[in-house]
């Protein structure tokens, strides 16, 4: 019987998941040895607020700013360094960005959190070689959510956002509410209404946004994707895209690979100057 747990407890439906992600850090490991960098440069004072940034050699340069997953209660930018590398190659500037977990925070901090560092990289963006007018915004799974509601909670950013690529995210918050999950993140019926993409006016969204998903992943995270963009491609520039074969772990090293649908699409939406 498909119920919010089984389709959330993704460690039970991959007993290999750790080869996964010995391959976030791993790969981590070795762009960080390889290109140059900037780690943790905090945009707060928690531990939690802060960001590592791989400045473009090239003057001007288009912002990737990539969000984590972990079900906004776990993991840490330190494991997706591995993302930046496709980027760099192309005079992109990356920011992978850390911050506070639920249950330390609510979902309206931790939201906090991410509009405070997409303005601080904005803010500071000459100082590594990048342009705060051109900014994509990605993220997996919890990161998918946060980066499409970053977009929505700013209106003065979205100007400058070029482009959200949005990789198994998040969109309905109320099965999260149903499952096991809640035990932790504690949301109640206001934050559902409040934090959920599903109900907002995405007409609002003036950017590209693609929405990708691996076709071995649970029913619940295809249909998240998939629901979002039949509701709403009459009213924004959206796309969607299924990787067939790859699973909820391994969409995400798409992002660090190059020649790929995602690669492309983020590399496309901005103009080097």
């Amino acid at each position: 019987m498909r119920t919010p747990d089984n389709q959330l407890k993704l460690r039970e439906r991959h007993p290999d998941f750790q080869k996964f992600l010995d391959i976030n850090e791993n790969e981590s490991k070795r762009i960080q040895e390889s290109y140059s960098c900037i780690l943790n440069q905090k945009y707060g004072e928690a531990a939690l607020q802060g960001l590592d940034i791989f400045p473009s050699e090239a003057n001007n340069a288009p912002i990737l700013i990539f969000f984590h997953g972990g079900y906004w209660r776990g993991l840490d930018k330190a494991s997706y360094r591995f993302i930046a590398e496709p980027f760099l190659k192309k005079d992109m500037t990356v920011c992978v960005v850390n911050y506070r977990l639920i249950p330390a925070v609510n979902m309206q901090q931790l939201l906090e959190d991410i509009n405070t560092a997409i303005h601080w990289i904005q803010k500071n963006a000459v100082n590594y070689n990048a342009d705060p007018n051109q900014i994509i915004l990605s993220g997996h799974s919890a990161g998918g959510h946060l980066a499409l509601m970053a977009y929505l909670m700013n209106e003065s950013l979205r100007p400058n956002i070029k482009a959200i690529c949005s990789l198994s995210g998040i969109f309905d918050l109320a099965p999260i509410k149903n499952s096991y999950l809640n035990e932790v993140l504690q949301l109640d019926d206001k934050e559902v209404e409040n934090f959920s993409v599903s109900n907002k006016d995405l007409s609002v969204i003036k950017c590209p946004v693609l929405l990708s998903v691996g076709g071995d992943e649970t029913d619940f995270f295809i249909e998240e994707s998939k629901k979002l963009y039949a509701q709403n491609q009459s009213k924004a520039p959206l796309t969607y895209y299924e990787y067939k074969k790859l699973n909820h772990y391994q969409i995400v090293h798409k992002l660090g690979q190059e020649n790929n649908l995602l690669v492309n699409f983020i590399l496309e939406k901005v103009n080097k100057k």
